[in-house]
Order: structure tokens, then C-alpha cells, then sequence
């Protein structure tokens, strides 16, 4: 289930970003701009008029990476673009994407080419269909 809701953020952001994004840092061969994304599975509990319910909610952090600060960024303003979005996932209810939080440019210079990276974190939330 975990992979099905990541795979259906990479197809969203893949029409903005066509062949630009990643699950790993691993999987990037020569690009110099790009997007991974990582998801992670809580379960939070949703207030209702009848009663309480655990839903299952999917955080997905995507890094938007670039050679420079301005490419980054250039990336960071496509990712942003999944924001209200409504993706779909076979046997799911899904709600449209909700923008939590980013972080603005860092310089990664750990590696022999330097890279700048943004971060920006998504809530899905997801209940059985």
C-alpha cells in the first residue's frame, strides 16, 4: 500500500518533471535537476460528528535537487504544484494533497560536485474505498 500511494506521487509529479523523478538518490544517473521522493505511513485520529476514526496518513518529503540555488528552486516550484492535487490509488479514498512545510535551499558540498536541495512535505490522507 506504502508504494502504491508513492507511486501515484511520482506519476502526478512526473507531468511536470518528465523523467526527473526518483525513490533514491541511487536510481539518478546525470540529471541536473531533479526530484526524490520518500513516504512514510502514520495513522492519525480524525475527528467525526459520530464518533472518532484512525485514518491512514501518507507524509511524503520530496528533496528538489539542483546543480545551483535557482535550479533547485526551479524544481521546488513544480513539486509545490502537487499541493490539492487529486491523485488515485486502486481501493482508496483519497483526500486531495495538503502542503505541510519546506525548507528553503541548503548547499549539499559532502560529494565532488556540489548540489543545492529544498525540501517540501505533503499529507495524504487515505482510507479504504
Amino acid at each position: 500500500m506504502i508504494r502504491a500511494h508513492r507511486d501515484a506521487v511520482k506519476a502526478s509529479l512526473e507531468a511536470d518533471l518528465p523523467g526527473s523523478v526518483f525513490s533514491s538518490y541511487s536510481a539518478v544517473k546525470d540529471a541536473k535537476r531533479y526530484a526524490v521522493v520518500f513516504i512514510g505511513r502514520t495513522s492519525k485520529p480524525q475527528l467525526r460528528y459520530t464518533s472518532g476514526q484512525v485514518r491512514d496518513v501518507f507524509t511524503v518529503t520530496v528533496h528538489s535537487v539542483g546543480v545551483d540555488e535557482d535550479s533547485a528552486l526551479w524544481v521546488q516550484e513544480r513539486v509545490d504544484q502537487l499541493t490539492g492535487r487529486q491523485l488515485v490509488v486502486a481501493g482508496r479514498r483519497l483526500q486531495k494533497v495538503r502542503y505541510v512545510t519546506g525548507r528553503p535551499p541548503q548547499l549539499d558540498d559532502d560529494s565532488t560536485a556540489p548540489l543545492w536541495f529544498t525540501i517540501s512535505q505533503f499529507d495524504i490522507v487515505s482510507d479504504p474505498a
